[in-house]
């Protein structure tokens, strides 16, 4: 019998927990990275994104990684989520630094090295998560679509 790890069994939980309606503290930050991943993956559900992959990473470099891969229509889209307080003093689309530039660009095209499934257009979206500072507070979502970053 395998044994499950207590980090597996905290993810499920915490994804019941929010899809019952309770919210993290957003204390935690690693807690508050997850929940806004899962707000963006949902988030994109409802505009009828197909969601192909979660957290891919490279099987030639684990550092490449990427936070969703979707398809809109017939485009290929890679997503970035960016989760932060709503009192921080940057947003998350300024905090895509030129080394975040640089690596999204490599994992973008370690990627479509690695999967055979061709697809004539692709995109860089960015999905920026406000989370309030109370747990009363309201969350906000911006979706970035077709960034040219690069």
């Amino acid at each position: 019998m395998e044994i499950i790890k207590l980090s597996h069994l905290f993810f499920w939980w915490n994804r019941l927990k929010w899809s019952l309606g309770l919210r993290p503290n957003f204390k935690n930050s690693k807690e508050n990275g997850e929940y806004g991943e899962w707000l963006g993956r949902n988030f994109l559900r409802k505009k009828s994104f197909f969601i192909l992959s979660s957290n891919w990473r490279s099987r030639k470099d684990r550092r490449n990684e990427i936070d969703l891969v979707c398809i809109d229509q017939t485009t290929l889209v890679f997503v970035e989520i960016r989760a932060r307080s709503e009192n921080s003093f940057t947003t998350g689309f300024e905090t895509l630094g030129k080394r975040k530039r640089k690596a999204l660009l490599k994992s973008f095209k370690a990627y479509l090295a690695e999967n055979i499934d061709s697809y004539s257009t692709y995109r860089f979206d960015v999905i920026e998560v406000d989370l309030p500072s109370e747990k009363s507070g309201r969350v906000k979502l911006f979706h970035h679509e077709n960034i040219a970053i690069f």
